[in-house]
């Protein structure tokens, strides 16, 4: 399954085949250095006196010199490079998916053809996901599901060059267990709209505790 998480363009397609150019070790290095630099820049105080700016961005400048010697490929190669490797990582930091399924998309998509680098990227955005999903898993989200549902239907009177229509309205209140109340209403058009996405997730669900319930079975003969 693919999803549209990332537009290539020629451009990134250049970039890509410099960094399937690469070797894994010069590759590591690059990633890592842009790793660092989106951090830094994400973390950067505004308050930082101009001084210790100044003193950051010679430290900056001096790295991607030493950086652009050890690629050892032309300028604008290399700053093609740089910008690919950003914008593969903003784009993947902006996603939380299956590892397995980010791994099928580097190769197929991107045509990233080193499996030891695309599990180098992989392995990077774990580390940057593992503490969204353990926030996730508190506890405090774990009451907020729906706890209690109820419904009315209300009739809206329009009027339009002079003729006066009735406009059937659904009115759905959800409370969660964490006591927020949500109030949805609805025309007969989004009210269908709704139901029909909700067959198709119950079908979803049908299919997934089907399989679950074949793989026991099969499993129980095994055994």
């Amino acid at each position: 399954m693919s999803f549209n998480w990332i537009k290539i363009t020629d451009r990134a397609r250049e970039g890509i085949k410099i960094i399937n150019s690469l070797p894994y070790a010069t590759f590591s290095t690059v990633l890592q250095y842009v790793h660092r630099q989106m951090l830094s820049s994400s973390q950067n105080a505004a308050e930082t006196r101009s001084e210790q700016k100044s003193s950051a961005e010679l430290e900056n400048e001096n790295a991607l010199e030493e950086l652009e010697h050890l690629v050892g490929i032309p300028r604008p190669d290399f700053l093609l490079l740089i910008k690919t490797f950003s914008y593969i990582l903003r784009r993947i930091n902006t996603y939380i998916i299956k590892p397995s399924l980010l791994q099928a998309e580097l190769r197929e998509k991107l045509k990233l053809q080193d499996d030891a680098k695309i599990d180098a990227i992989v392995r990077l955005w774990v580390r940057q996901t593992t503490p969204i999903m353990n926030n996730l898993a508190d506890e405090r989200y774990e009451s907020n599901e729906i706890a209690d549902v109820a419904w009315k239907l209300n009739v809206e009177i329009s009027s339009h060059c002079q003729q006066r229509e009735k406009s059937p309205l659904a009115i759905l209140q959800l409370k969660t267990g964490a006591g927020e109340d949500i109030t949805l209403e609805m025309n007969h058009a989004e009210l269908s709209e709704l139901y029909h996405q909700f067959e198709c997730i119950q079908s979803e669900l049908d299919a997934i505790l089907s399989q679950e319930h074949l793989q026991i079975k099969q499993n129980t003969k095994e055994i």
